[in-house]
């Protein structure tokens, strides 16, 4: 009985294992740089559930539905950890017990060097293909997200800086009236001789705005002339500045509202820099031209940033372990059959100990 049932369930499990379909998986290496928090924010929109519908979409396109299947019907995280997992190099310290602020912020700005992203299947044809979807999801898809964010940080700069002109605006204004009047008050007190009178004195001032009040009379108009002409061209200036920002502000709501109504579709960094342009043929003003055309190779230095290294990565078998696996059940099934053994052998010997007891005549009466 030990024997048996021992052997026969470890070697049916070795066999089921031998039998079961073979699992492949590939891996592709990224030079990224990523802190902790950078890392999180990645595996949370790489899982999220419309990017996944984006990468089975993609698959049932080029008609490999058993995988498609298996992303969609999985329920955790841990269920797509075993399709698709992805790994930093070096790995990200522990964050310990610890209550010196220096040793957890040098663990905070910790960055990985590598990222990998491992894909498992079961079928070797199809790996490539799979792998060609995911790896083009990560990495012309997932960076739309992070354009999304960087317009909106700059819609949200931008927009500070002009209120920062328009909040200064009117307090230069008053300004410059105020030194305007001045300006006329002490043309009004010069006189003609004092104008054109030459003045051996020399005067030096540290500061010359705050002291201007000392100088003779026609040195103190040329201050304040001084003075209204750099008013005036700074509001000048920043009145440019201000309708550039607008313009600004106008092109990067549009970029913004082409990205918001293409998250939830298949849309990637190439088509996005198709549509940049396109904006960038229909400018006319040569501020902004020069405005996309900084802007469009930032875009792409996103593509650049997620390019992984090699090729064709190889396909490899994941190895089943058979004769590991069997010896091991092996043991564990004999030692619950030792121990099953065990207690039948001990319920018979009691069973004969109890029988010639109660074939005894009863004592008494």
């Amino acid at each position: 009985m030990i024997l048996l049932g021992s052997l026969l369930p470890a070697v049916g499990l070795a066999f089921a294992i031998h039998a079961w379909p073979v699992e492949y998986t590939t891996t592709f290496v990224y030079e990224r740089p990523l802190m902790e928090s950078e890392y999180n924010v990645l595996l949370r929109r790489f899982y999220s559930s419309e990017n996944l519908d984006k990468i089975v979409s993609r698959l049932r396109e080029k008609g490999i539905t058993e995988y498609a299947a298996k992303l969609e019907n999985t329920e955790t995280e841990q269920a797509l950890e075993r399709l698709i997992r992805f790994s930093v190099s070096p790995a990200y310290p522990t964050r310990l017990q610890s209550t010196d602020p220096t040793t957890s912020e040098d663990i905070s700005k910790f960055k990985a060097q590598l990222l990998s992203i491992e894909i498992v299947g079961d079928s070797k044809d199809d790996m490539a293909a799979v792998s060609e979807a995911i790896t083009t999801n990560f990495e012309n898809v997932l960076p739309i997200y992070d354009i999304r964010n960087d317009l909106k940080e700059s819609i949200r700069d931008i927009e500070e800086l002009a209120a920062e002109i328009a909040d200064s605006r009117f307090s230069m204004t008053v300004e410059l009236q105020k030194e305007k009047t001045r300006l006329e008050k002490l043309s009004s007190l010069a006189k003609a001789p004092s104008e054109t009178a030459q003045s051996n004195v020399v005067l030096q001032f540290t500061e010359v705005a705050e002291s201007r009040e000392f100088l003779p009379l026609p040195l103190q108009r040329d201050a304040v002339q001084s003075k209204i002409i750099d008013l005036q061209e700074t509001l000048s200036s920043d009145e440019e500045m201000y309708s550039h920002y607008l313009k600004v502000l106008t092109l990067n709501g549009r970029l913004l509202s082409e990205i918001e109504g293409s998250l939830l579709v298949y849309y990637t960094v190439p088509e996005f820099l198709s549509f940049l342009n396109e904006q960038l043929q229909a400018c006319d003003e040569n501020v902004m031209i020069d405005y996309l055309k900084s802007y469009i190779r930032k875009t792409r230095g996103l593509t650049l940033v997620n390019t992984h290294a090699g090729e064709q990565p190889i396909v490899y078998p994941v190895p089943k372990h058979v004769v590991k696996r069997g010896v091991l059940a092996l043991i564990v099934f004999l030692m619950i059959m030792t121990f099953i053994a065990v207690v039948l052998e001990y319920g018979q010997e009691r069973r004969q100990h109890l029988g010639p007891q109660s074939d005894s005549p009863a004592s008494g009466g």
